[in-house]
């Protein structure tokens, strides 16, 4: 019997969301992180020791050079996204890049030209398309159980959430802008990958900055940074149609007046309707039973998203599986918060 081979990956970025990733690879036994690299030497180095991490260095492009790598994750600030992703590719790495993908389609656009042309894979980590209850509404989808889906509401909106006022998350130069592309991302990339993402029509958006100007609801997590600035929204709806007829809700929000923190999705079918609590992990199926309108909880067993996604990332380099996060849908959802973004500048509606 054979060996099996162990894929050895390089982290460019050692912030918060790069302890997620490093759990997630513990639990693959075909992967080893061998490199991590951060402008932070302090941060860098707390990461790699806390995981056993042989090589730490403070300029990814040189990780590049020296490290002997199969694949990189990208976990820096979105700025740098299309960046490291495309040195990564260049340099023969199969890639995992962070949401949200791109600051644009057209960084979007690029890292999917850079990814054929060095015919590696490149996968978004959308993470919570791995979720138990999530992939129970993709197979009632599938099998038509909820009949044809004509509306859907989703969101994730915070009491107190900005994170980090003043650091690269609240500038727009870095970020993109706030919640939308924050967190919006995550709900927006679920509800669409849940419906086969339709071909949009029209999107009417807008924005508010009501909390993070004055430096209210902000959460308990991220480092203040005084000498930095507040000029992305902290909140965000949107109205977006489809040529299937379908409509689509989205709140994205850091601070609001709110009795607490909800993260939603609702769809509506003709034949039932499903709604997802993330945070409580509650799923409701509301159907008709016998002619009577009925209403059934459902707890599917909980699974870890994040190495279930890492699994997704690993199977796809060995040719066992297609990468369930494609770039090309990511791409698509960038599009559609520029979209949004535009729209609520204009003060109109965007048509497609």
């Amino acid at each position: 019997m054979t060996n099996q081979r162990k894929w050895k990956i390089g982290i460019i970025g050692a912030g918060g969301i790069t302890e997620a990733h490093l759990e997630a690879i513990r639990e693959e036994p075909r992967a080893e992180v061998v490199a991590i690299a951060d402008i932070s030497s302090e941060m860098a180095s707390y990461r790699a020791k806390r995981h056993d991490i042989p090589q730490v260095f403070t300029e990814y492009e040189t990780m590049l050079q020296e490290s002997d790598t199969d694949a990189i994750i990208v976990c820096v600030p979105n700025y740098l996204h299309a960046e490291a992703t495309k040195s990564a590719l260049a340099a023969g790495k199969h890639l995992l890049c962070e949401k949200p993908m791109a600051m644009n389609a057209q960084e979007a656009e690029e890292m999917i030209e850079a990814a054929k042309k060095a015919d590696k894979i490149l996968m978004v980590a959308q993470n919570n398309r791995f979720r138990s209850d999530s992939l129970q509404v993709k197979t009632w989808l599938k099998e038509g159980k909820l009949g044809n889906i004509y509306h859907a509401k989703t969101g994730w909106v915070r009491r107190n959430g900005i994170p980090g006022w003043g650091s690269w998350f609240t500038q727009k130069e870095w970020a993109g802008g706030g919640p939308l592309i924050d967190i919006g991302v995550h709900m927006l990339d679920l509800t669409l990958w849940l419906l086969d993402h339709p071909k949009p029509v029209s999107v009417l958006g807008q924005t508010y900055a009501q909390f993070g100007p004055h430096k209210r609801g902000l959460s308990e997590w991220g480092r203040i940074d005084d000498n930095g600035k507040f000029d992305v929204e902290d909140m965000a709806v949107a109205m977006i149609t489809f040529e299937n007829g379908l409509s689509l809700t989205l709140d994205a929000s850091w601070a609001s007046h709110i009795a607490e923190e909800n993260v939603f999705l609702q769809l509506y079918g003709q034949e039932g309707g499903a709604s997802l609590r993330l945070l409580e992990n509650q799923f409701t199926l509301y159907h008709e039973w016998n002619g009577v309108t009925a209403s059934t909880e459902l707890t599917p067993k909980p699974q870890k998203e994040r190495i279930l996604l890492f699994r997704n990332f690993i199977d796809a380099i060995e040719g066992k599986a297609e990468v369930l996060c494609t770039p090309e849908q990511a791409l698509y959802i960038n599009r559609l918060i520029e979209a949004i973004y535009a729209s609520a500048q204009k003060g109109e509606a965007v048509r497609f």
